[in-house]
């Protein structure tokens, strides 16, 4: 069984005004050598998970990952390898990159600790859009550690962008998928901008100063990005990922086909999966307090913030939800002997008619139509299982 771990660095410069993951803004200054302990002292206490599966992927995600030095992301990576027994052959090992806190030699440096996959922060290539969005680099810097990646040895990188932003025109967006494809990347990530409560964004919003295009643009943004990037080569494997064959993130798709994965770090989640005889699969999250999780660890403690027993209808809905997220749909015979439960047809067949449901063979898929209003649609779906 597949297993990925992932691992949770917290800090950045500053946080993004859009940004809801755990993240601190520092100006730079961090207890790196103090967390890099914690993380390796995580590790140790969770020998009977990592044990679980065979290790197919390694996720260094932030916060700012990049704004750590190569060795202490090499004694994370070397840890790993030793506590799950692997050689680290054919393991994916992905790090989130900010084109202002690297450079080729780190760069160079992160690929001898054992990264074999780069995702870089873009997000833009325009002034304006950066600035909105309150990154720290500039188009400048993106162009660079784009042209930096693979001089430094990379031949599987992706890059974020986003689009959605307040008064951008479909020129913008344009220009900015244009620039993209001047870059050898096989896998592009485009994002619509959300606003998340608990963001500067969302008090913004909440405010009425915060202007975004109206849902029908946004739409139009959608269904141009897939057909601009699928003419391009880029199959669309998932919602918000683009992908040339063979490139697809191994990591994100555990997440997203309901795999097993350890999440160490502050505010780290994990997920366990179950069949049925002794639970339906457990959930956890690790404290977000950097300074709370690095105590925690330090006395011996599970720096753990919540945790859940699921379900079996959690777990269905669970893995309903994460399978229209990708393009090759939901599996019904594997969910109706996971489970015991599966679609009745007869009751979403006006979904298909309406042509926002396709059904090839043994799977069910969203359509390009009815991605645009996948919430919904999966709420009807769950509500057919029988």
């Amino acid at each position: 069984m597949a297993f990925g771990v992932y691992v949770h660095i917290p800090y950045c410069v500053t946080k993004c005004p859009y940004c809801d993951f755990n993240s601190h803004g520092t100006g730079g200054r961090f207890p790196e050598r103090d967390y890099t302990d914690a993380i390796l002292g995580e590790l140790a206490l969770y020998g009977d998970v990592l044990g679980r599966g065979r290790l197919t992927s390694i996720f260094f995600g932030g916060g700012t990952p990049s704004l750590f030095d190569p060795g202490s992301i090499e004694r994370v990576i070397s840890a790993i390898f030793e506590r799950t027994g692997s050689s680290g052959e054919g393991v994916e090992v992905s790090l989130e990159v900010n084109p202002k806190t690297a450079d080729l030699e780190k760069l160079k440096g992160l690929k001898r600790a054992g990264v074999n996959r780069i995702s870089v922060g873009v997000q833009s290539f325009t002034r304006r859009k950066l600035d909105f969005l309150g990154r720290i680099n500039d188009p400048e810097d993106s162009g660079r550690i784009l042209e930096e990646v693979p001089a430094a040895g990379f031949t599987n990188y992706s890059f974020d962008l986003m689009y959605g932003t307040s008064g951008e025109t479909m020129a913008e967006w344009e220009g900015d998928l244009n620039r993209a494809l001047s870059f050898p990347s096989a896998h592009i990530s485009a994002y619509c901008l959300t606003i998340e409560n608990g963001t500067e964004f969302g008090k913004l919003y909440r405010a009425g100063k915060l202007i975004l295009p109206p849902e029908d643009s946004l739409s139009e943004f959608i269904s141009y990005t897939t057909a601009f990037l699928e003419s391009a080569g880029y199959g669309q494997y998932e919602i918000s990922n683009y992908a040339k064959p063979g490139y697809e993130c191994r990591h994100n798709l555990l997440y997203w086909r309901g795999g097993d994965y350890l999440g160490i770090g502050a505010g780290a989640h994990s997920h366990l999966g179950g069949s049925g005889e002794s639970g339906w699969g457990r959930r956890w999250a690790n404290v977000k307090n950097p300074n709370s999780y690095i105590k925690a660890v330090s006395d011996g403690k599970k720096p753990v913030d919540f945790s859940e027993e699921l379900e079996r209808y959690e777990a269905v809905e669970d893995e309903i939800l994460m399978s229209f997220r990708l393009s090759e749909g939901l599996d019904i015979p594997a969910l109706r002997r996971k489970y015991g439960v599966s679609p009745d047809l007869s009751r979403i067949g006006y979904l298909r008619d309406d042509g926002f449901i396709e059904i090839s063979g043994d799977r069910l898929r969203l359509t390009k139509k009815g991605a645009l209003l996948s919430d919904e649609i999966i709420v009807r779906l769950v509500g057919s299982l029988g």
